[in-house]
């Protein structure tokens, strides 16, 4: 059945073929047909500046059983609030690995808008250079 499917298509299109050919073989005057063209101006691509980061100073202490006491009496002497933010080893280690990763995704981020950059500026460079100017 399906192979009764395709020969009936064939058919068809050979058919239409056959026609179409026919039709501009019969006709008598040939029709022109007009082709233009101009240059299109494709857009600028228009970055806005990248803002630069300025990191506050973050200052570390490592607190232990042993200095514990001794820290939270400073901080309340100089009127600090005191709160602890706590990170075992493996939730400090794997604090650093996430800012790792978050640098490597920025510098790719980079490299990537820096490709698209040099892209436009290439394709302007060559729709220019194949711009032929009007007579």
């Amino acid at each position: 059945m399906q192979k009764m499917v395709k020969l009936s298509t064939k058919s068809v299109l050979g058919f239409g073929l056959v026609l179409l050919l026919a039709g501009c073989l019969g006709s008598q005057q040939p029709q022109k047909i007009e082709v233009s063209s101009k240059p299109l101006d494709k857009p600028k691509l228009e970055l806005p500046p990248v803002d630069e980061v300025y990191l506050r100073k973050v200052e570390w202490v490592v607190i232990t059983e042993e200095n514990m006491d001794q820290k939270i009496a400073e901080w309340k002497k100089l009127g600090k609030p005191v709160a602890l933010f706590v990170l075992d080893g493996e939730g400090y280690e794997n604090l650093g690995l996430n800012f790792s990763d978050i640098r490597a995704l920025v510098q790719q981020q980079k490299q990537i808008i820096i490709a698209y950059e040099n892209y436009y500026k290439q394709a302007e460079k060559a729709m220019e250079k194949a711009a032929v100017p009007s007579e």
